[in-house]
This record gives structure tokens, sequence and C-alpha cells, in this order.
């Protein structure tokens, strides 16, 4: 069997979406937690503190969605791919849409929430989840908040959105391109099979949910993307957001998957 390990963040959608690739394709593998505070020293044999970071066999790469191409090529069973050329470019283009406008604003929430009470429990949450796996200090946990809020990489990207709108607004709008992107269905790119796309998008869906930061799963109000999730469900194992178990708080099942 191959020595696979995973290092990176719960708190990361790009570091969840390739433990969600490894977990469709039934592979076995380590998930190590860094210390953010610490990436430069735990990530040292990598040359750089970017995650995800996947080592197969002493072999390594990081950026999400090379790593995606990368498992196809040595573990080509359960392709996240389509063998089709015009399919393929289909799903790389709507994995472009995940990357520049889905993932960038999960952090644009960041810049956008007011810092208010719950904002910061959210914040507190997600320091919790990331000392699950490697312990931060108390001090740092208290200030995560504030963190958030000044995150240069955030702040950066909150340059490439129009923040005079709401998030709420916002999220309105990626429903309603999601929903384009999901087209006929049943899995994205209107593919019979999932793939790479909705190996992207189904564990930072449920992530708030299953973590504790969101009370329900918003998208479960809409109906074809319930359908989407409860095919995704069945398939996917109970816990598909790296979270430790013991951290987990709603289950898919509590929210009728």
């Amino acid at each position: 069997m191959p020595d696979i390990t995973l290092y990176g963040y719960c708190t990361s959608p790009y570091v969840r979406k390739v433990g969600a690739f490894l977990q469709y394709k039934c592979l076995d593998f380590s998930f190590v937690g860094i210390n953010p505070f610490n990436a430069e020293e735990n990530l040292a044999a990598f040359g750089g503190t970017q995650v995800p970071v996947l080592e197969i066999d002493g072999v390594w790469k990081r950026d999400s969605t090379p790593i995606g191409l990368w498992l196809d090529e040595v573990f080509p069973e359960k392709p996240l791919l389509p063998t089709s050329s015009d399919a393929r470019s289909k799903i790389m283009e709507i994995d472009s849409w995940v990357s520049d406008r889905f993932m960038a604003g999960i952090f644009r929430g960041a810049i956008a929430a007011p810092d208010n009470l719950a904002f910061r429990f959210r914040a507190w949450r997600l320091a919790a989840l990331v000392s699950g796996h490697s312990p931060l200090p108390e001090h740092i946990r208290h200030q995560w908040p504030m963190i958030l809020k000044n995150a240069p990489f955030i702040k950066e990207l909150a340059k490439n959105f129009d923040m005079s709108i709401s998030q709420q607004e916002f999220q309105m709008g990626l429903v309603g391109e999601m929903l384009v992107h999901l087209g006929a269905g049943p899995f994205f790119g209107e593919q019979e099979t999932p793939g790479l796309v909705d190996l992207s998008l189904f564990p930072q869906i449920v992530f708030g949910y299953m973590a504790g930061l969101e009370e329900e799963l918003t998208a479960a109000q809409v109906p074809p993307l319930k359908q989407w999730l409860s095919r995704m469900a069945a398939i996917m194992p109970d816990n598909p957001i790296l979270v430790r178990d013991d951290m987990l708080v709603q289950s898919l099942q509590d929210a009728g998957l």
C-alpha cells in the first residue's frame, strides 16, 4: 500500500478539497495538521509554507487542482476528470470558478462580517478546530478573530470582490452561479459521476454545519442542491471535512441527507 500523507489545516478549503479527492478514491492517508505559526518549520522539507501538500511514497506536490490531476495519474480508478476532451475542458473551467469565486468567497466573509459576538464565536471555533490537530497557545486562540480580520492573504483576496454588496447578496449570487454549473446534473458539469468540481465543493458546503459554525445547512434549502448533496453524502464518508471526529457537532444525517 502506498504511504500517503496530507499536510495542512482542516480549516483550509483547499486542504479539505484534496482530502475529499483521497476519500472518494478510497485511498488510506494520514492527515497532519500544521500549526500556522510554525508552518515554515513544519513544512521545511517541502520548501515553503503553502498548503495543501500531498506526499506519496516520498514524492510530494502542492496546490489542490494539480494534486487532483496527479492523483488521476497515479491512481486512475474512480477518475476525477472525464475522458472526453470537451467534458474535461468544461470541468476545468468550472474548477477555475470554484477557486476564483467560491473558495475566495469563503475568505471574503471574514472581511465582510461585522466584528460582533457571532463573528468572534465563529473565529474562536475555527481556532479550536485547528488546535484539535496542532495545539495553539491560548493567547493565539483568543486573538483568532483579529488574526482573521488582518490576515494579509485574506485582505489581498478581498481586492477581487465588490465589497459594496453585502455578504448575503454575494452568497445568493454564488448559489445562482452554482446552479448554472450544476445544470441538469446529476453532478457538476452535467456529468453522470462525481469528479473534481463535486469533490471541491462538497466538503466546503457541509463544513460549517458539521463543525458547529452554522445551525442549518443552508444549501440544503435549495432543492437541486439538496438532491446533489444527498447524492454526494451517499458516496462520501461520514466525516468528509478532516475535522477530528470527536469535534464534529452535527452529521449529514441530521441535515436530512
